[in-house]
């Protein structure tokens, strides 16, 4: 069943821009805008950018009734970097860059591990472009929840998510065939890259996220 609609007055036209571009996202030095009629085209043919209870970006997705624009690889990475241009319109007033670097750092850390595991593909760098979707839906359960802030209680968390992505890795590595320096030298990588996630899991709303990111997007077994 679709969400339901935000019905404010105005809508969809209080959200049309009458600027001549819209910047959507930063991706590192990068910037992403959108022209004038371009954002204003999105704004009316989606409302599901503005439901009152966001879902998660794939959910969003599925459920929208016009991806004429954003049907390929292409195109979905764009409806997402949308969604997190709007998502984070709702609270833009508040200071949530902190949490988004550490949430940005963490789910690219895993996308990297994969990518290593499955020797590169264009998926993970179309999955890259839309961990920003991930990111902010994150952020905006981060704003919408009172999460307790002591590290003490999740330490036995971290360490059973650690030990299951170093379980998976060496399943994975076990499975394909590698010359022993290569072997060693993805090892290598993959264990450098686990610790920096572990190092910013600092609190359990991370633990939390992080691991609903790994099981949605990743993990098979």
């Amino acid at each position: 069943m679709e969400p339901e609609l935000n019905r404010l007055k105005g809508y969809p036209e209080k959200y049309y821009t009458k600027q001549d571009s819209v910047l959507l996202v930063q991706l590192n030095e990068n910037s992403v805008y959108a022209s004038k009629n371009e954002f204003n085209e999105v704004v009316k043919k989606h409302p599901e950018f503005f439901v009152d209870f966001p879902q998660s970006p794939d959910i969003t997705y599925s459920l929208s009734s016009s991806l004429d624009n954003f049907g390929s690889e292409i195109g979905q990475d764009y409806y997402y970097l949308y969604y997190t241009y709007f998502l984070n319109q709702r609270y833009i007033n508040k200071d949530y860059s902190n949490e988004r670097r550490k949430l940005m750092l963490i789910y690219s850390c895993l996308n990297e591990i994969f990518s290593l595991l499955d020797g590169g593909g264009t998926g993970y760098a179309h999955l890259y472009a839309r961990i920003y979707g991930y990111v902010e839906y994150s952020v905006y359960v981060y704003d919408q929840n009172d999460f307790t802030k002591e590290p003490l209680d999740i330490v036995n968390g971290k360490q059973l998510f650690k030990e299951d992505l170093f379980r998976m890795v060496n399943n994975r590595l076990d499975n394909r065939e590698y010359f022993k320096e290569e072997k060693l030298k993805i090892q290598t990588e993959i264990k450098s890259l686990i610790e920096k996630i572990d190092s910013e899991i600092t609190e359990i709303f991370y633990l939390d996220e992080v691991q609903k990111f790994y099981n949605s997007t990743y993990k098979t077994d």
